[in-house]
């Protein structure tokens, strides 16, 4: 009796059954570690319940993050908070059961302080046996200000590969004092972040010293420095960020940055060279002020003296640097907190388009307070104007909180004026930006019709290429009982 013959649907259907079959457990081991290194930790350990073959999968996991959120997302409704030692009991058994090696990343975010030294030592050392190239330490300080823990710096001295390994180092909230002698510091790390970190000028001199690579140093909120000097050169040095230190009088480093962003007093700065210097950005007030004057900025602040000290006394500090010129920049946004008394002239700030002859965005962003308002009239005087020439990059402008002052026409005026290649002006009189200490402040609607209407009169009324819009208010007609048109303005 003959055979008959399969069909080829039947061979696909064969095929597809046998395909269905292959499991991801048939993958080799080394598949399956990869995969699994790229969930989260958390995640990571709960493969382990899967099979035998899981089990241990996770112990080679590269990047080991720690915090409170892991635990939170466990605890029970109505159990007990969860606390820093569940935490500390959590990081100390996975660190016992990995398997130290193959480790990028160890990052430990919890409150925990001095009395809790012993645990954060063994994990300082787990990061050096298991060639750590991140250590991240955001301990943070709990309620009653205890004893700071102090980061154990003699570990790293007890071979010369102690340390090398390491790439990215940032420490918050801990003391940091080196020891006299046998530390090698660490020769390949790029990356230095400290946060609220005590330690004295002369130990933060002698760490640079030991950091060659470094190409990347942020300071912020480190209270006991007074002097941020590297006599020694750093070569790769490249991007310096300082940051509430209010201690600081002198900022002296051996290296040309290309990126350089400052918050705090006027201090003298000093660096080797600044021909690579592009991406600058200051935020300046007073120490003694209990008004913050900036909550943030893009590149350069602004208070009674702080033009000066962009076009004097900041490239005074700055060696063989004889103009200010920002060849590289391309987009500035700059915030203008003015308060009180009106000693700021919002028309100085013309001197930023001959500083940055290559800008293409301009963002110009203002709060006032207590200054008075005064919208411009014709019977106030004639607008000044400054000397020009064609600035022929620029071709964005975005203005806020333009309230119709005269100083703040003949600055839009000048910008309008100047900008060859302007696309778009965008004149909005609403504030964008608040002071962080003044939060109440509300503006009346009569200063944003104001500035709608000062605007519109002054500033539109000159364009010639129809490329300012203005913002903030706008007219709406109706018909009244008589049946003539009228119209009323609405912010």
């Amino acid at each position: 009796m003959k055979k008959k013959k399969k069909s080829r649907g039947h061979h696909l259907h064969v095929q597809r059954k046998r395909r269905s079959r292959l499991q991801l457990s048939d993958l080799a081991t080394n598949v399956l570690s990869s995969i699994v290194s790229r969930l989260s930790l958390r995640d990571a350990i709960r493969t382990s319940v899967l099979s035998r073959q899981w089990k241990h999968l996770w112990c080679d996991h590269p990047n080991l993050r720690f915090h409170l959120y892991m635990l939170e997302r466990r605890r029970r409704r109505g159990s007990a908070p969860v606390t820093e030692h569940d935490l500390i009991a959590l990081v100390n058994r996975v660190l016992q059961q990995h398997s130290d090696t193959g480790v990028d990343l160890l990052k430990v975010s919890c409150a925990l302080h001095n009395e809790h030294a012993h645990h954060i030592d063994r994990w300082v050392k787990f990061a050096i046996a298991s060639k750590t190239k991140a250590y991240l330490s955001t301990l943070g300080w709990p309620a009653g200000r205890p004893e700071r823990y102090s980061f154990p710096c003699h570990l790293f001295g007890a071979s010369n590969d102690d340390g090398s390994y390491l790439r990215c180092l940032q420490l918050s909230s801990v003391s940091l004092n080196l020891p006299a002698q046998g530390f090698n510091g660490f020769p390949n790390l790029t990356k230095l972040t400290m946060l609220d970190v005590k330690i004295t000028d002369q130990h933060l001199e002698c760490l640079l010293s030991k950091c060659s690579l470094l190409e990347f140093l942020g300071i912020a909120c480190c209270t006991t420095l007074t002097t941020l000097r590297a006599i020694c050169p750093l070569n790769r040095l490249k991007h310096l960020k300082v940051q509430d230190c209010r201690s600081v009088k002198n900022i002296e480093m051996n290296c040309g940055l290309i990126t350089l962003k400052y918050s705090g007093p006027m201090v003298p700065l000093q660096f080797a060279t600044t021909s690579s210097l592009r991406n600058v950005r200051i935020n300046l007030f007073h120490i003694n002020s209990t008004l913050r004057i900036f909550r943030r900025l893009s590149m350069i602040s602004d208070n009674i003296a702080a033009l000066d000290y962009i076009t004097t006394g900041f490239p005074s500090t700055l060696q063989h640097l004889e103009t200010l010129k920002f060849i590289y920049l391309r987009h500035l946004r700059l915030e203008l907190n003015i308060f009180g008394g009106r000693k700021t002239d919002a028309l100085d700030y013309a001197y930023l388009l001959d500083c940055a002859p290559s800008l293409e965005k301009l963002e110009l962003h203002m709060c006032m307070q207590q200054c008075g308002h005064v919208p411009y009239r014709e019977e106030h005087g004639e607008l000044r104007s400054l000397p020009w020439h064609p600035h022929t990059h620029l071709k964005s402008v975005h203005i806020t909180g333009f309230f119709g002052h005269k100083d703040q026409v003949e600055l839009a005026l000048h910008i309008l004026r100047c900008s060859t290649m302007l696309e778009a002006m965008k004149i909005d009189c609403r504030v964008t930006i608040m002071p962080e200490d003044n939060h109440s402040l509300i503006y009346k609607t009569r200063e944003y019709l104001d500035g709608y209407l000062v605007a519109t009169a002054f500033v539109q009324a000159a364009d010639q290429n129809n490329v300012v819009e203005v913002l903030g208010a706008r007219k709406v007609f109706f018909t009244a009982t008589d049946g003539s048109e009228r119209f009323y303005f609405v912010s």
